[in-house]
C-alpha cells in the first residue's frame, strides 16, 4: 500500500529536479542569504550537468523561490533513446519551495529532500522522445507536472498535498496521501514500505482521450485487442462483487462503470481511501472479508457515469441462477468462477472458467489448462497445441447458448463454481 506511492513520488521529484539541473548539485555555506534565484543563477546554473540548459527569463518568487520561463535542456541519450538525446522544452517552471540544505554537496548522502512545492508547465519533448513514446499511444502533446510534498522528520510522517501529471487535452491524473512511518533517510525505504500507515489517500483521473489511444497500442503490443483487456480488467472485479453490501458494490459499480467508458469517459472518477485506523501492507489480507473495502479502509468512489448494478448484477446473476437475459461480454464475464458443461461434437466436456482468466477443460479423464478472454462480444479460449476459438454467448439463467463462426449454435449449462474440482 505504501511502496509504489513513494517509488512514484522520488521519481516525480527527481524528475522535476532534473528538468532545471538541481539534482545532485551543491549550495556553498551562506547561500541562505540570497534569494532562490540568486542562489540558482550564480551557484547552481554553473554546475548543471546537461550538455544544454538555457531559458528565456527569470525572476524571484518570494524568499526562496524563483521561476525560468522558455527552459531548453538537453539531456544526454539513453538506451531508451536509442542513445540519441532528447531536447525537452518547458514553457515556464516555477520553484515556490525546495530542500536546498538537503542538496548541498556537503550534506549526509543518507538523507532525502524534507519538501518541495514544483511546477512545470508545458513541457514537450523532441520526435526522440514522441518517437519512443508512440508504441504505447502517448500522443505529443504539452504536459503539466506539479510535485508538493513534505516529510516531517520528527514523526514520520508524509504528507504529499500534490503530485499530478496533465497531459493537455488527453487527461490528467492527480494524486494525495498522508503516510506515518515513513523515514527521510534513503536506506531506511524498504522498512517504510513494509511499516508505513495510510492515513487518507485520494486518486482523481480525468481522461479526454487518453485511454482511447492508449489501450489498443498497448493491446496491440501484447498480441491481444482492448476490448478484451477491459473484460479481463472487469471479470475479477465482478468475482469480487460476489456477497457484498450495498456500499462496496456502490463503489465496485463505479470501477466497473469507468473502466467500461474507456473510449469515451463520462466525467472524472475519483477514489478516496479513509480507514477507520491506519492501514499498512500487513492489513490487505482483510481485503477479501466482505464489506472490507468500505468498513475497514473506508474506499469511496465519485463517477458521473456509474451504472447501478454493473460490477454486481452478472454476479448475482451466476451465484443465483436468476432467470436474466444476458449476451456478448456481459453474459462471457458471468462464467467466472462457474464450470460450463455439455457436449461439442459429440462429446461431454466440463470447463471450468476461473476468475484469474485461465481455464481448466475435463474431456473424459483428461484436464487441460488453458486460458479465457472476452474480446469484443465473444468467448475465446485458447490451449496448448490448439488454434484459439470464439463464439457468440448468450445466458438465460444456467443455461448458456455458444454460437460459431458459421452461426451453429451449442446449448450448455452453468454449473456454480467448481463442482468437478478441477
Amino acid at each position: 500500500m505504501t511502496g509504489e506511492p513513494m517509488k512514484t513520488i522520488w521519481a516525480a521529484l527527481g524528475f522535476a529536479l532534473m528538468m532545471f539541473g538541481l539534482a545532485g548539485l551543491g549550495l556553498p555555506g551562506g547561500a541562505s542569504a540570497q534569494s532562490g534565484l540568486q542562489r540558482f543563477e550564480s551557484e547552481i546554473k554553473p554546475q548543471i550537468d546537461l550538455k544544454k540548459f538555457t531559458y528565456g527569463g527569470a525572476s524571484t518568487l518570494g524568499s526562496a523561490g524563483f521561476v525560468l520561463n522558455d527552459v531548453v535542456a538537453v539531456v544526454p541519450g539513453n538506451p531508451a533513446t536509442g542513445g540519441k538525446d532528447t531536447t525537452v522544452k518547458i514553457d515556464k517552471v516555477t520553484v515556490e519551495e525546495i530542500d536546498f540544505e538537503r542538496l548541498k554537496k556537503d550534506a549526509k548522502g543518507d538523507e532525502a529532500p524534507r519538501f518541495a512545492k514544483i511546477k512545470l508547465e508545458g513541457m514537450t519533448g523532441d520526435d526522440t522522445l514522441s518517437a519512443a513514446l508512440a508504441p504505447y499511444g502517448v500522443p505529443k502533446v504539452p504536459v503539466d507536472i506539479a510535485l508538493d510534498y513534505r516529510i516531517d522528520t520528527a514523526t514520520k510522517v508524509l504528507t504529499l498535498s500534490k503530485l499530478e501529471v496533465n497531459l493537455r487535452g488527453q487527461a490528467r491524473i492527480s494524486m494525495a496521501l498522508v503516510l506515518d512511518g515513513i523515514s527521510d533517510k534513503p536506506s531506511e525505504m524498504q522498512s517504510s514500505q513494509d511499516d508505513g500507515r495510510l492515513r487518507t489517500a485520494s486518486l482523481d483521473i480525468d481522461d479526454t482521450g487518453l485511454l482511447a489511444k492508449v489501450l489498443p497500442a498497448v493491446a496491440k503490443e501484447q498480441g491481444t485487442t482492448a476490448e478484451a483487456m477491459v473484460a479481463m480488467a472487469v471479470v475479477p472485479i465482478g468475482a469480487f462483487a460476489q456477497g457484498q453490501g450495498p456500499a462496496t458494490l456502490k463503489a465496485l459499480d463505479a470501477i466497473v462503470s469507468f473502466i467500461s467508458d474507456w473510449k469515451q469517459p463520462k466525467g472524472p472518477i475519483k477514489i478516496t481511501i479513509k480507514p477507520a485506523k491506519t492501514a499498512g501492507m500487513a492489513d490487505l489480507d482483510k481485503i477479501m472479508t466482505p464489506n472490507a473495502l468500505t468498513d475497514l479502509f473506508g474506499l469511496a468512489v465519485e463517477y458521473g457515469g456509474t451504472r447501478a448494478g454493473a460490477a454486481g448484477a452478472t454476479a448475482v446473476a451466476a451465484t443465483t441462477g436468476e432467470a436474466k437475459a444476458l449476451s456478448g461480454g456481459e453474459a462471457g464475464l458471468s462464467l467466472a468462477g462457474n464450470t460450463l458443461t455439455g457436449k461439442m461434437d459429440g462429446d461431454v466436456f466440463f470447463e471450468l472458467y476461473r476468475k484469474d482468466g485461465t481455464t481448466a477443460l475435463l474431456e473424459d479423464t483428461e484436464i487441460s489448462p488453458g486460458k479465457w478472454t472476452i474480446e469484443g462480444e465473444k468467448l475465446c479460449t485458447k490451449y496448448k497445441g490448439e488454434d484459439k476459438d470464439c463464439y457468440g454467448i448468450k445466458r438465460e439463467g444456467d443455461v448458456v447458448t455458444l454460437i460459431d463462426s458459421k452461426g451453429k449454435g451449442y446449448r450448455m449449462k452453468l454449473l456454480a463454481g467448481n463442482p468437478k474440482d478441477l
